[in-house]
């Protein structure tokens, strides 16, 4: 029963981050610090990622009391609370402001280009906070849960969400989806913001469409784009993306996979995924598998 009320609230907590179309961020969070005279002091901060309740991440300035705080005592807290549920985490924090950790916690064309110029400010720092106790209350039907994060409880299985492909209609099809179903946009790439080595060209309509897209319908992230990249023939289709928490893992997927396949994108790095591979399996099957 645990593990399903963990699930549960995991679900709940990777629909909160990240931005919204609007520029407003996904969902809140109270981290508790301890402040300079040995006293708990909660701060609400936006969840910029998550691995559920495993760990979450927090962006501030660097000219805050917080590096200063956390140095002396890295102990916290992280509330998240409606009137439908209570998740309450205790565990540590960290204050990071190395490059590859603040890249990898940047969300591009969001409003975090309103406070900073790039994961490459010095002004940003990210405050990763990592679950060591839960405890979770659902109001609905009065599911509780309350212990130490166990090893195996931490295990993170593989995500299977679904990609839709579209033969230069995705952005209409994303306000659709708005329109019908509350969709909310948590990233949006054209392709004039793919690293050249993803992909490049001298055509402009092509450089305006969707590069690479998510949204959350309800507690479900999907996938979308336009098909200019694969070498597969243009136009509509969809096919599941398997999200890894590491590149070790998609690699030993892709390894497993790649005999007797058709290969679509070697295993490799793109500007929105650490570790990529696209192919199609000896049954004919379309497999996307990828790190956040």
């Amino acid at each position: 029963m645990s593990q399903e009320i963990i699930t549960r609230a995991s679900k709940l907590i990777n629909s909160k981050t990240g931005y919204k179309d609007e520029g407003g961020m996904m969902g809140y969070a109270a981290l508790s610090l301890i402040d300079e005279n040995g006293h708990p002091s909660a701060t609400t901060f936006a969840i910029v990622k998550a691995d559920g309740i495993n760990w979450l991440t927090f962006n501030t300035g660097t000219g805050r009391e917080y590096a200063k705080r956390i140095s002396k005592n890295n102990k916290a807290c992280v509330c998240i609370n409606s009137s439908e549920y209570t998740i309450n985490l205790v565990g540590t924090v960290e204050a990071l402001t190395d490059l590859e950790t603040k890249k990898d916690m940047w969300i591009p064309n969001s409003a975090m280009d309103n406070h900073w110029s790039g994961p490459e400010d010095p002004q940003l720092l990210v405050l990763r906070f990592t679950t060591e106790r839960y405890t979770i209350f659902f109001a609905d039907d009065g599911s509780y849960a309350a212990d130490t994060l166990k090893d195996s409880e931490k295990k993170t299985e593989p995500l299977v969400e679904p990609m839709f492909q579209f033969d230069g209609q995705c952005e209409h099809a994303i306000e659709l989806y708005k329109k019908a179903f509350g969709a909310k946009v948590i990233k949006s790439m054209r392709f004039s913001d793919a690293d050249p080595q993803d992909w490049s060209s001298n055509n402009e309509d092509d450089q305006n469409l969707i590069y690479h897209a998510q949204l959350m319908i309800g507690s479900q992230r999907i996938f979308l784009c336009d098909n200019l990249f694969y070498d597969l023939p243009r136009g509509h289709s969809v096919y599941p993306v398997i999200t890894f928490k590491t590149a070790d893992e998609v690699k030993a997927a892709y390894d497993v996979l790649v005999e007797g396949a058709t290969i679509i994108t070697p295993i490799g790095k793109t500007t929105y995924s650490a570790c990529v591979a696209n192919l199609v399996d000896k049954f004919g099957i379309h497999w996307d598998l990828m790190t956040e």
